[in-house]
């Protein structure tokens, strides 16, 4: 069973407080003009949409709520989803008209009213734990690549130092050159905010890396 035809099964077990609800729900399902008469004959009528032309995609997938209509029925079906302040668009697709709803928010909204709750909780559940796992991807991959920066900037002092080493020019430089090629070679893999701190007392940053860029500029002059 698709999960759409799920919530439908869901629904159909769902009563009705009122007649004008029943009445409400069975316009929308013979795709007729409803009136309303209380605060749940929106949702009913929506339920009765649904029950015919509506088709909703498991929540593991991207939210995407759709009506399938032959005829411009789907034009006042979205005039009521307009006028309850919901963004529904209508397009074509093989000779049918489209009614689309793609916003979590929405189709929870939607999915609420009609009066599956547990079906709209678990469509904004699993909205709300894809965004932490894509919050927490951006942040793997930003502190990946701040890593790599560090690792490469690191590299490239090293081989500066290594060189000015081998030239016999790295013993000729000032005293804060020196100590700055050794707190490299010493922490080879730490940024330059933790490098700062091996320094007694700890230097600025901005200080850091210019000793560091320096010995760098000093190692090309050796080619």
């Amino acid at each position: 069973m698709s999960y759409s035809s799920e919530l439908k099964q869901h629904l159909q077990t769902l009563g009705f407080k009122k007649e004008c609800c029943m009445l409400a729900c069975s316009a929308g399902y013979d795709g007729e003009p409803f009136e309303k008469g209380c605060d749940r004959c929106l949702g009913c009528f929506l339920r009765g949409v649904f029950f015919r032309y509506g088709y909703l995609t498991p929540p593991e997938k991207d939210a995407l709520l759709t009506f399938d209509f032959y005829d411009d029925y789907a034009f006042y079906v979205q005039e009521v989803l307009q006028e309850a302040g919901f963004d529904a668009k209508v397009t074509s697709r093989r000779g049918k008209k489209l009614i689309y709803l793609k916003k979590s928010e929405s189709v929870s909204d939607i999915v609420s009213l009609m009066g599956a709750t547990k079906y709209s909780l678990k469509i904004m559940e699993v909205q709300v734990d894809k965004q932490v796992r894509g919050e927490l991807n951006r942040m793997v991959n930003a502190e990946t690549a701040n890593l790599n920066r560090t690792a490469g900037a690191s590299a490239k002092q090293l081989a500066a130092i290594a060189k000015l080493r081998e030239a016999k020019k790295l013993s000729t430089l000032s005293e804060e050159l020196i100590l700055a090629a050794e707190m490299r070679e010493a922490h080879p893999e730490a940024n330059l905010e933790e490098l700062r701190f091996y320094f007694d007392p700890p230097i600025s940053k901005s200080g850091l890396n210019h000793r560091l860029r320096k010995l760098i500029e000093l190692a090309e002059e050796c080619n």
